[in-house]
């Protein structure tokens, strides 16, 4: 080891002065000592700072959380049947019955005349409703004397009834 490696703390000849050591040890020393009363105060509050709180509200944990799932299927279901679009029937009158239409009738549902009467008759006659074409005769379905919406809402009924006299 060459004299640029050295080490202060490894050196014999290094020596400091006793006034020096004298007042660093005055300097680091503890300057008065905890009384004892102090000490358990302290400790007493460290434990009751960290000991276990009683877990009172447990059931926060699920039924906060559920009860916002709740509210969200709510609002869903409410979203859900307002966006659906109902048949409009003025107020006072009676829904259409599909079920009460006789097999010339529903020959007269067919409004495209292909056979078969389907959701898309209802569309076509809609269509031409709101086109204010002339309307014929045959496709007043629920011998009111007008082809008007409530004709349109006979032939959707039709359309998807479940017996369609099989």
């Amino acid at each position: 080891m060459n004299d640029t490696e050295r080490h202060f703390d490894s050196d014999p000849d290094a020596r400091v002065s006793p006034r020096f050591a004298e007042d660093l040890g005055r300097l680091f020393a503890p300057h008065r000592p905890v009384p004892p009363d102090v000490d358990r105060a302290v400790a007493e509050a460290a434990r009751r700072h960290l000991a276990p709180r009683p877990r009172r509200l447990w059931w926060l944990r699920w039924t906060v959380p559920a009860t916002a799932a709740a509210a969200i299927l709510v609002a869903a279901t409410a979203w859900w049947f307002a966006s659906t679009p109902t048949p409009s029937v003025p107020f006072g009158a009676e829904a259409p019955k599909a079920e009460g239409l006789a097999q010339a009738s529903l020959v007269q549902a067919d409004i495209d005349e292909n056979g078969t009467v389907d959701i898309l008759d209802a569309f076509t006659l809609a269509r031409h409703i709101e086109a204010e074409h002339p309307s014929e005769t045959r496709w007043d379905l629920n011998a009111d004397g007008l082809v008007d919406r409530r004709d349109v809402d006979v032939v959707a009924l039709a359309a998807v009834r479940l017996n369609k006299g099989v």
